[in-house]
């Protein structure tokens, strides 16, 4: 008995004192995100409600950050799309946040995500609400209506304008100590709040799904908000400071940079220090596309990244006996292309209400 109680104490002792690095680590991790606001009064206002076969859908907005009296923006205002499920009468439910793709679809935003438009296999919101969560699908900002152009409910046609303004915005964040991802992360961590005053609906069980740079901006939001308890990136997460490295598969945007993030470390620590709570990643293995031998050479090189990243990340799930919670979907299903496939999703979904739906 002595023996047993001996390797218990010091089972405890190890896991105390790993769970105590983290914390230290975490807050340099936090730290390098930079300056997030004050965050304003919570108003949601409804803006339309629809019966749907399940439940209801509300279109809703919400304050997420008031002018900036020196770089005079205007009110920066959150709109998304809440899915409440009929059984949220009687019982309390798991929620998920939805976070849409962007590229050449930053006018869809999260129309794709609730259902309502763009491409089938992005429907993820809506589908998610279908299978009893209660799901909100928030426009990320540079989208949609949110896009600071003349006219922001145009379509495609407007993108080159777009994307100066996008430019302009991140600008004026990085003036402010702030950037890209800062800002995606404030935004959803409003968003959890703005979700958790859903009657009837569990804290303790909300998750979060993104695909493309919705699953990109999903793994440092969940880094930074304890209360996403499990989360899905489709084809969304990568090492960014490969992605800018001198050899990278291709030149990339500014835009998404993080600074300072190679002076204390990489992406896989972020998702690392997610721990122990679930975390699951898909690539499709042709991402870069298999027609001719660069293309193919280029697709390899980026699984293999993705197979490093998950190495690394693995060894913080492996220091707190979590290693099961961390989980890597490669597929070929169409193509293997930069999708989120049915059998993919359908497999992303159980994994999800294993974790969620307890």
């Amino acid at each position: 008995m002595k023996r047993i109680l001996f390797f218990i104490s010091l089972l405890l002792t190890t896991v105390f004192a790993t769970k105590a690095a983290f914390g230290q680590k975490q807050q340099k991790f936090l730290e390098v995100l930079g300056s997030m606001p004050k965050k304003p009064a919570l108003q949601i206002d409804t803006l339309e409600k629809t019966k749907l076969e399940n439940g209801w859908r509300y279109k809703i907005k919400y304050l997420a950050e008031d002018t900036n009296k020196i770089l005079h923006t205007p009110k920066d205002y959150i709109y998304a799309y809440l899915f409440v499920p009929n059984s949220a009468k009687d019982k309390k439910l798991p929620a998920i946040i939805a976070i849409h793709q962007d590229g050449n679809h930053n006018y869809l935003g999260y129309l794709e995500t609730a259902g309502i438009a763009g491409d089938g296999d992005q429907h993820y919101g809506i589908e998610l609400f279908n299978r009893g969560y209660i799901v909100i699908c928030p426009l990320r900002f540079l989208h949609g209506e949110r896009r600071r152009i003349v006219r922001p409910d145009t379509l495609a046609d407007v993108f080159d304008q777009a994307d100066i303004a996008e430019q302009h915005w991140v600008g004026q964040l990085q003036l402010m100590n702030r950037n890209f991802v800062n800002k995606e992360v404030y935004d959803l961590i409003l968003t959890t709040d703005v979700l958790c005053k859903t009657p009837n609906i569990d804290k303790n069980r909300i998750g979060a799904i993104g695909h493309s740079a919705g699953g990109y901006v999903l793994t440092y939001f969940m880094f930074a908000d304890k209360r996403i308890k499990a989360g899905a990136s489709s084809c969304g997460v990568f090492e960014l400071v490969d992605w800018f490295a001198e050899d990278a598969i291709r030149k990339r945007n500014v835009l998404s940079v993080i600074p300072g993030l190679a002076s204390v470390g990489r992406t896989s620590d972020y998702i690392g220090l997610i721990a122990p709570r679930p975390f699951l990643m898909t690539r499709g293995i042709s991402e870069w596309g298999n027609g001719d031998d660069k293309q193919k050479l280029d697709s390899k090189r980026h699984v293999e990244g993705t197979q490093l990243l998950d190495t690394e990340a693995r060894k913080y799930y492996k220091s707190l006996r979590a290693d099961k919670n961390l989980k890597t979907i490669y597929f070929d299903e169409n193509g293997g292309g930069h999708s989120f496939p049915p059998k993919v999703k359908e497999e992303v979904y159980q994994w999800l209400d294993t974790y969620l739906k307890k």
